[in-house]
């Protein structure tokens, strides 16, 4: 898959981030998003009627948390892929995350180049993690809290 001209949905419920990602997609990357949502039902109607490449959404928002909007997305496009952009950075965030189907988790903090990255490995057909989240902690926290383990 080309990068270049990459359809994305930008799910974030804070306008002001909502406009400047975009407009650091849109400007360094030739990435183009093609809807954007403040909320999660917004997002899900956009994703249905748009079917992007990808999906970027927040965690908490209005309508329907994150978690729920990547488990309905991946019932209607299991190959659409999706990152998650989250403040929320415990094990436990990034578990629910990927457990409901998310390719992808960035930390909020990480800057521009951590999600460019993400979109890259996402897109082709990796899984990502936001530094310094890795697989080993991120399995550790499954065999402590006894969590069915994922797929990597």
């Amino acid at each position: 898959m080309t990068l270049h001209g990459t359809r994305i949905v930008l799910a974030e419920d804070h306008k002001i981030v909502r406009q400047g990602i975009l407009r650091l997609l849109e400007d360094n990357n030739g990435f183009h998003v093609v809807g954007e949502a403040g909320d999660g039902v917004e997002a899900l109607k956009l994703v249905t009627e748009l079917r992007p490449d990808l999906l970027v959404t927040d965690m908490r928002m209005p309508g329907m948390n994150g978690v729920e909007l990547i488990r309905r997305v991946k019932v209607s496009s299991p190959d659409m892929k999706v990152i998650v952009l989250s403040m929320y950075s415990t094990e436990a965030y990034v578990y629910s995350a990927l457990a409901a189907g998310a390719d992808g988790y960035v930390f909020k903090d990480a800057g521009i180049q951590n999600l460019n990255t993400a979109i890259q490995e996402v897109l082709h057909g990796q899984l990502y993690l936001s530094p310094p989240m890795t697989r080993q902690s991120l399995e550790a926290y499954i065999i402590k809290n006894g969590k069915a383990p994922l797929a990597f």
